[in-house]
């Protein structure tokens, strides 16, 4: 496979920015799985449809959540990731990517993978161990 091909089926290509705002109940209306302490990247549960509002781009089950309002999230625990959430001010910006490739929900299948060191994939991987070592490592 050329190195141009490789590029364009990068799973970085397919992040996209959701802006969400919550409703009057101060929800927002979908629902956060996985985390660190199930192996598992942060995602999406149940989007329940009529709840959310989307000011710009799309919310989809089952899709990895990567950041928060700019704040990373994979490696967080999901008590973690709701904090974030919770903490968030309106609208609430979620980068998030299908699953597919060298990404999916499992972790540890992601963090024993060999990178190039300053690729991307390397990047995520030591976001992933720095947020796994805050709730692992006694201070």
């Amino acid at each position: 496979m050329s190195k141009s091909l490789k590029k364009k089926n990068h799973w970085t290509n397919k992040v996209y920015e959701s802006v969400i705002c919550r409703n009057k109940e101060g929800e927002l209306g979908f629902e956060l799985k996985g985390g660190a302490e199930n192996g598992q990247f942060p995602y999406i549960g149940e989007v329940r449809q009529g709840k959310v509002a989307c000011q710009s781009g799309r919310l989809s089950q089952d899709e990895l959540l990567l950041e928060v309002n700019e704040t990373p999230v994979a490696g967080l625990t999901i008590r973690d990731v709701h904090a974030v959430v919770r903490h968030s001010k309106d609208p609430v910006r979620l980068k998030c990517v299908k699953q597919g490739g060298v990404i999916d929900k499992d972790l540890r299948h992601y963090l024993n993978l060999r990178f190039q060191k300053a690729s991307v994939d390397h990047e995520l991987q030591q976001i992933i161990r720095d947020n796994l070592y805050l709730r692992t490592i006694p201070f």
